[in-house]
C-alpha cells in the first residue's frame, strides 16, 4: 500500500472541530482563542475543492455547530456567554452557501431521516417538535411527549453509520498481539499513553516523546505490515506542555491527521 500526501492546509486560527457530511464535505471550525471569533471552512474530500473558507455568521462569537445532515450544517446560538444551554437553529445549505432558514424560538435536539426535531423550554417542560429538514417547516407536534421523542431519538442514534472511520484507541501492551512491532517501532522512551488503530495492513501510531525542556512532542507513524516499512512519519507538535490526544482518524481510505494547533495534513492511502 501507498501513502500519498494529498492535502495540507494552514488556518490562521485554532482548529476546534471537523465534521464530515455523507457527501465527504469535510467542515472544519476554527476559533480564535483570543478575539473569540467562530470560523468555518469546508472542502470535498474527493477532489480537493474548497467551498468557503474562513466563512463567519451575523453572530460571529456565540455560536457553533449542533450536525451535518442531507448537506445542511445546523448551526445553533449561545442565550449568554457563560451558558452552555443551545438557542435558535440556522439551517446553512453546504453546496450554495446559503441560509436556508432561521428559527428563533426552537433549540435542536436531532436530526433523523427527512426532520430536524427541535424543542421550546416551558416554564416547568419541554415541548417538542419536527420541522422539515430543508425549509423548516413545521412537520409534526409532539407536545410534551417525550416518550415518543426518546424513542424517534434512539431510532436516529441506531442508523448513524460509522463504518467508513477508524478513530485512535489506547493501546495495552498486555492484549494486544502486535505490542512486539510497537515495542520495535518505538525504541525510545515514551511519556503518556499509545494511541494506535489498524487500516488494513497498516499500523497507525501516535505517542509522546519528552522533550530537552521536558516539554512534549507528538509523533505520528503510519508502519506497513506486509513491507515491514514505515510509510509516513510525522511530527504533529512539536512542543506541547500538554498531551494531544486524538490527533488522528481514518475516513474511508484518508488519513487525516491534526499538526499544532491550526494545521490540517490528509494522506491518502491506496
Amino acid at each position: 500500500m501507498k501513502a500519498k500526501k494529498y492535502y495540507k492546509v494552514d488556518y490562521p486560527n485554532q482548529i476546534w472541530r471537523l465534521l464530515i457530511s455523507d457527501k465527504d464535505k469535510l467542515i472544519i471550525e476554527t476559533r480564535n482563542p483570543e478575539t473569540k471569533e467562530a470560523f468555518f471552512n469546508c472542502f470535498d474530500i474527493n477532489n480537493k475543492k474548497v467551498l468557503f473558507d474562513n466563512f463567519q455568521l451575523e453572530e460571529k462569537y456565540y455560536v457553533g455547530i449542533e450536525t451535518v445532515h442531507n448537506e445542511i450544517i445546523y448551526f445553533h446560538k449561545f442565550p449568554k456567554p457563560d451558558l452552555p444551554n443551545h438557542k435558535e437553529i440556522i439551517a446553512f445549505d453546504i453546496n450554495s452557501q446559503k441560509i436556508l432558514w432561521i428559527n428563533d424560538e426552537l433549540s435542536f435536539l436531532f436530526a433523523f431521516e427527512d426532520k430536524i426535531f427541535a424543542f421550546k423550554q416551558g416554564f416547568e417542560e419541554r415541548y417538542f417538535y419536527a420541522l422539515n429538514y430543508f425549509d423548516g417547516n413545521l412537520v409534526d407536534d409532539f407536545g410534551n411527549d417525550y416518550l415518543k421523542i426518546n424513542s424517534l431519538r434512539k431510532k436516529a442514534e441506531e442508523q448513524k453509520d460509522y463504518s467508513n472511520y477508524i478513530f485512535p484507541q489506547v493501546y495495552y501492551k498486555d492484549d494486544n498481539q502486535i505490542s512486539e512491532i510497537i515495542d520495535y517501532l518505538i525504541k525510545k522512551n515514551i511519556t503518556g499513553n499509545i494511541e494506535f488503530n489498524l487500516y488494513k495492513k497498516i499500523l497507525l501510531l501516535s505517542f509522546h516523546l519528552t522533550n530537552n525542556d521536558n516539554n512534549l512532542s507528538n509523533h505520528f507513524i503510519a508502519f506497513d505490515l506486509e513491507k515491514e516499512k514505515i510509510i509516513i512519519s510525522e511530527i504533529l507538535n512539536k512542543n506541547t506542555k500538554s498531551f494531544m490526544t486524538d490527533s488522528f482518524f481514518m475516513y474511508k481510505n484518508f488519513l487525516i491527521l491534526l499538526k499544532e494547533k491550526n494545521g490540517l495534513i490528509i494522506y491518502k492511502l491506496e
